[in-house]
């Protein structure tokens, strides 16, 4: 006995139900600097702060 044919449904894509939502997206600020010394000289801690001299 051989088995008659079986209908077939042909998807474009994944059903809607198996969709899930994008996940949110990070965003980032970014601070531009025109003179980097600036910055440097105003941070409270030196370049060779340590855990012993914090500033």
């Amino acid at each position: 006995m051989t088995p008659g044919p079986v209908p077939v449904q042909i998807l474009t894509g994944p059903p809607s139900s198996a969709r899930r939502a994008a996940p949110p997206v990070a965003s980032a600020v970014v601070t531009l600097v025109a003179d980097l010394d600036d910055v440097v000289e105003s941070a409270e801690c030196s370049c060779d702060a340590g855990d012993d001299n914090p500033h």
